[in-house]
């Protein structure tokens, strides 16, 4: 008699250990989409560059190369770097084009952290 349901009992057994692995676990959830990055091109205040440019005919742009240096283009395309945090280069910028109250672009966002991993 115990060896009657000792056999359906090894059968059950067995198939539930062998359906158990052959079943492929759930797929993962799909990552969440990239967070959207929104770029800005930094426009100057346009009246203190209407003022500048009224002042200094021979310039034709103005621009920031870096947070520290300014560019000055001449309209006979010659280029000057001037280094905005140089007493020398500011004070020679200054005597030169007048004072400027432009201020230098944003730096950009930076990038999300990524995101924790997971341990298993």
């Amino acid at each position: 008699m115990k060896r009657l349901l000792l056999l359906p009992v090894c059968l059950v057994v067995l198939a539930v250990t062998v359906k158990a692995q052959v079943d492929d676990p759930p797929p993962p959830p799909p990552p969440p989409p990239p967070p959207k990055v929104v770029l800005t091109k930094f426009v100057p205040p346009a009246k203190e560059l209407k003022e500048f440019y009224k002042r200094n005919p021979d310039v034709a742009s103005l621009y920031w190369k870096s947070e520290d240096d300014i560019v000055v283009v001449l309209k006979d395309k010659k280029q000057f770097v001037y280094n905005m945090q140089n007493k020398q280069e500011k004070d020679a910028f200054e005597e030169k084009y007048g004072q400027v109250v432009l201020i230098a672009p944003p730096s950009p966002p930076s990038p999300p952290p990524p995101p924790p991993k997971k341990v298993s």
